[in-house]
């Protein structure tokens, strides 16, 4: 598809972006349109979206679904950014135009993806229920997942599966983590429609652990603190490391398999000449290329690889 010179907004809910948001888009990649999308927030917390049978045929629109909520952008989390930047600057880069809608919640994105292809969604994990459902291009992270809980409550000697049994588990509504923890056999699980909720419910001591980011629970509890100076987040820890997976962006329906080719050679391109490295760079990512992460990131034998289990069902 033709690359377009210009940025062009399609709704009257420009106002919902920031200041912040317009300057990194048009530094970023000027030429790609931002897409603003009528339906309700309200709506999609509450989860009301229903969800056809049969996704629709591809009509040549990509949509590009942003990671990042303005209210963490404008806290500098890293994270996010540099995923955002990635996407943009990989489609750009292939010649494959595409509309960008800023974050709604990970279920809503979901739902849409479900009944219309061409939805563009990361970083998401490569999961069994999802492998038919979208195309991928990766990967573009891998994560260790982990369950964080208060250092003195000694989850780290409670075997994975006792810990299924009885602690009431945090995590995102609609998440890999969610299905997973659900397959596992979970007895209490407590969903969440946006990851920063999970933080202040453990404060509280409505959930025992939290399914989350290692990174993005340490952006949370540096931000309680900033902002709070008096206050002091007891200590958290990974009270049992249960998965390793790597992350994708995941392209829904039935595109056609030339764009994904594409897309996978200019990753592959990004990560041999150096714009992957430069890329976390930019967003204040380790760059430490003797690591375990960048080396299996760059190491293009690991296309396509998924998830490994580390916690069995007899610890």
């Amino acid at each position: 598809m033709k690359k377009r010179n210009c940025l062009k907004f399609r709704s009257p809910h420009r106002r919902l972006a920031t200041r912040f948001y317009l300057l990194f888009l048009l530094v970023v990649s000027p030429c790609i349109p931002i897409l603003f999308p009528t339906a309700s927030f309200a709506d999609d917390v509450a989860g009301t979206v229903q969800s056809d049978a049969v996704s629709a045929e591809f009509d040549g629109r990509y949509v590009i679904h942003l990671s990042e909520n303005p209210r963490v952008r404008s806290s500098d989390r890293p994270e996010p950014g540099y995923f955002d930047s990635l996407a943009i600057e990989l489609f750009t880069q292939a010649g494959i135009y595409a509309e960008i809608v800023p974050q709604m919640p990970w279920k809503r994105q979901m739902e849409l993806a479900e009944r219309e292809a061409g939805h563009v969604i990361y970083p998401t994990t490569r999961s069994d229920d999802r492998e038919d459902k979208f195309k991928w291009v990766g990967p573009v992270s891998r994560t260790i997942w982990n369950l964080y809980g208060f250092e003195d409550r000694n989850w780290s000697d409670t075997g994975f599966e006792d810990i299924l049994e009885s602690a009431r588990i945090g995590t995102l509504m609609g998440s890999a983590r969610e299905a997973y923890l659900r397959e596992r056999g979970a007895k209490q699980i407590v969903i969440v429609p946006r990851e920063e909720l999970l933080l202040p419910m453990l404060l509280a001591d409505r959930i025992d652990l939290i399914a989350i980011g290692g990174n993005v629970l340490r952006h949370y509890i540096d931000e309680i603190e900033q902002k709070d100076t008096g206050a002091h987040v007891p200590k958290i820890d990974g009270a049992v490391s249960y998965r390793s997976c790597y992350l994708y962006i995941a392209i829904s329906g039935d595109v056609p398999d030339e764009d994904i080719l594409r897309l996978q050679g200019q990753l592959d391109t990004f990560k041999r000449n150096g714009f992957f490295v430069k890329n976390r760079q930019t967003h204040g990512l380790s760059t430490n290329l003797d690591g375990s992460f960048l080396k299996a990131m760059l190491d293009l034998s690991n296309n396509g690889v998924r998830c490994i289990d580390l916690a069995g069902s007899d610890d």
